[in-house]
Parts: structure tokens; sequence; C-alpha cells
């Protein structure tokens, strides 16, 4: 029975069948002269004409079988086109709702570095609504160069501690060095810890972007959320993150 539930294979297998049939039925078909001057009964004389029936049988249902196979296939491609046109329509609505022009009033006003990289930062956790974020500049000197922790969304630093990176040096060094965005489904148990009234929890997805004005990186943001960043989100950031970098280079 499980056969007969797989269409597919049930086609094959008759139409196989069918052709097998039709093999058959020209062979008696080509020996029924003979067979006519044969003695031995009603019987042989009737099996070519009981092969081409079953033959015929055998495809009529497996014709059946194909159409009914291809109206599987119709309705299932139907499917597939109907959830990609939803799921393209879906990423169209959010990447819409993601308003770029947010970002550029919050840094309508900025004049300091450091302002810049605040406002920023803010404006662009609160439109993807991350869990936390941090933001950092690259700073050379002495033809060193290492990432520095500027700000943070919903994360503060102690007083008098600092975060800094060398080039290369762990994710956001990485990125520094790099200059290309690191998306990461599976964060580490324990690499971010988010706080809030209902206890301490970890992100999955981390978004780290490069701030970069051509090949000459500025500075790196670091995204972490419960939520994929997904092609729209990750596609704001960078827009957002190339405004940072745009009035960051208008300012000097």
């Amino acid at each position: 029975m499980q056969l007969f539930k797989d269409r597919l294979r049930s086609s094959h297998i008759l139409t196989a069948l069918f052709f097998l049939g039709v093999l058959v039925s020209v062979y008696f078909l080509y020996r029924i002269p003979s067979t006519l001057y044969l003695t031995d009964g009603f019987a042989r004389l009737a099996t070519p004409y009981i092969v081409i029936a079953i033959t015929f049988v055998l495809g009529i249902v497996a014709l059946v079988f194909a159409l009914e196979y291809k109206k599987e296939l119709i309705v299932m491609r139907d499917r597939i086109v109907s959830s990609r046109d939803e799921a393209e329509a879906k990423q169209s609505s959010q990447a819409a709702s993601f308003n770029i022009g947010l970002i550029q009033t919050a840094l309508k006003n900025a004049k300091s570095t450091n302002d810049i990289f605040h406002q920023g930062l803010q404006a662009i956790g609160k439109v993807l609504q991350v869990g936390q974020g941090a933001i950092y500049q690259v700073a050379k000197k002495n033809d060193q160069s290492t990432v520095n922790f500027i700000d943070g969304y919903a994360f503060t630093l102690e007083e008098g501690k600092t975060i800094q990176f060398d080039l290369g040096d762990g994710l956001i060094g990485q990125v520094a060095a790099d200059g290309k965005i690191m998306h990461i489904d599976e964060v580490p148990e324990g690499y971010i810890n988010i706080i809030s009234g209902l206890g301490s929890s970890s992100p999955r997805y981390l978004l780290i972007v490069p701030v970069k004005k051509e090949n000459d990186v500025l500075g790196v943001i670091e995204l972490a959320s419960f939520s994929s960043f997904d092609s729209a989100r990750q596609k704001f950031a960078e827009q957002a993150a190339q405004l940072l970098a745009d009035k960051l280079s208008s300012k000097n």
C-alpha cells in the first residue's frame, strides 16, 4: 500500500510495466497467425488478447497516476511560489519599516565624534529593537591601531573600566581589520548577558558592522538580539553605518 502512496514511484513502475506489456503484445500479435494453426484449445488462443488487454489497462492506470502526480506538482509549485512571494512581501514590509531617515535625524545635530557614535548607536538600537549594542572607534597611534569601546546601547561600562581590541583580535578586531560585516546565528553561551527586571539571559544572534569610508575603517558597531538579523535588518545596519562614516568624515 505504501508503494501506491508514492505516486511518482508508482507511475514509473506502471509505465515500465506498460512498455513491457507493449513489447509482449507486439510479440503475441506477431505470433497470432501461427497460433491459429494450433489445436491446443481456446486458452492458448486467448492468451495474446489477455496480455493486450492487461497492457491497455496498465497504460490507462499509468496515465491516471501520471496526471494525478502532475496535479500534485502544480499544487506544490504554486505553494512554493506563494510562500516565496509572501516571504518577499514580508521582507519588503520589514525593510520599509526600518526608516533610515531616523538615523539621519539623530546625526543631524551631533557635533563631536563621541556624540556621533552615541546618537548613531542609540538610533540604530531603537529602530532594530536589539537587546544590547556597543560601538567602538578605531584609533591609530604610532602606526598601531586599536579598537576602543565608546558607548553602549542598553549597556553601561563600569566606571574606570575600558574595552580595547587590537586589529584582528576577537570578533570586533576581526571586523575592524577585514572591514566586512559579520553575522553570527549561534552566539556562545555567556558571550553577552542582557539583564532586565525579568532576570539575565543571553541573546542568540550577533551582528557586527564596520563603520568605514571607502577602505578606511573608522569604527565598529556590535548588535545583539534575541531575533535573527535577516537581510532587511542587515542592510539597514550597513546603511546606518555608512551614514555614521559620512558624518565622521565630514566633521574631519
